[in-house]
């Protein structure tokens, strides 16, 4: 079984909203913005010890520059480590990413383009597409060209082991992913259906259907996968699924800010429970430091 629980922030609204306000992400109130969050991973695959646990404490800034541009970066400050990769150590570079949002509000067209260093240890471009049909229904689609960088032990990405394409590790090819899907949000129950499919980091094939009920500070999820096994995965397994809980902390009065710079904890706790055999099935990467289930990637109006 897998496991991971992640802390990361979002920002604050100023903008009208199509789609519900609680799952929008918030615009920025200062230029630059530092948080700081807490990333746990634990897995039940040992033997020899009752959990393997990674702890890491994740600072990250974002630099709102205007005209819907931004910087985000974050790194990863190991507090624990065992029975993970020796990499995982080591101080290190998480994300850096430059992106740029395009709003064509009256053909309902929104799109993110993000390039940089991305989380789990890719690197590339990326591009978000998402367009509202009406103020339930929302079709989205995701694509990039991205590659395996292990920013741990030189700039020039070695692993502790070699990349080959043969191996059953990480490879140095790019690789070509993306999904296309639709989300129906019920706003009477502030209950979410999300369906998603398309083509994995791991040259694999699959699909997953997500529920997720909206609280206030709180989004409860379960969700169910089938796929198809990639060239360098080794399992046979065709099906998954699991739990989340995600968990807002960034609330009025938990945040300090001056004119030009906002201080705030980090704003989303999240628990995923996945029951699986391995960690390889559907594999993404996120863009966006402060990326989750709850929040969408860009503000839909």
């Amino acid at each position: 079984m897998w496991n991971s629980l992640t802390a990361s922030a979002q920002l604050t609204p100023k903008t009208e909203a199509v789609w519900p306000e609680k799952v929008q992400p918030r615009t920025a109130d200062t230029p630059l913005e530092f948080f700081c969050g807490m990333d746990l991973h634990y897995a039940d695959v040992n033997f020899t010890r009752l959990y393997n646990t990674l702890v890491n404490l994740t600072p990250g800034i974002k630099w709102n520059m205007g005209n819907d541009w931004q910087l985000a970066t974050q790194a990863w400050f190991p507090l624990d480590n065992q029975g993970y990769y020796t990499r995982y150590d080591m101080v290190r570079l998480a994300t850096l990413a430059l992106s740029k949002e395009l709003h064509f509000t009256n053909a309902r067209q929104h799109l993110k383009f993000t390039a940089g260093l991305f989380g789990r240890e890719r690197w590339g471009a990326d591009v978000k597409w998402m367009m509202p049909v009406n103020d339930w229904l929302m079709l989205q689609a995701q694509g990039g060209l991205t590659r395996h960088w292990a920013l741990a032990f030189g700039w020039d990405g070695e692993y502790e082991m070699d990349f080959t394409d043969k191996g059953n590790g990480p490879t140095r090819s790019w690789i070509p992913s993306g999904t296309l899907g639709a989300r129906t949000y019920l706003r009477p129950w502030d209950t979410e259906f999300v369906l998603n499919g398309g083509r994995y980091i791991n040259k694999d094939f699959g699909a997953q259907l997500e529920i997720l009920r909206h609280f206030k500070h709180c989004t409860v999820s379960i969700y169910g996968q089938l796929h198809k096994r990639g060239s360098n995965m080794y399992s046979n397994h065709r099906s998954s699924g699991g739990f989340k809980i995600l968990v807002m902390l960034d609330r009025k009065g938990w945040r300090f800010k001056t004119n030009h710079v906002t201080f705030r904890p980090a704003s989303v706790f999240r628990l995923t429970y996945s029951a699986q055999t391995d960690n390889e099935s559907m594999r993404t990467y996120t863009t966006d430091p402060e990326e989750n289930e709850r929040i969408l990637p860009m503000r839909i109006y």
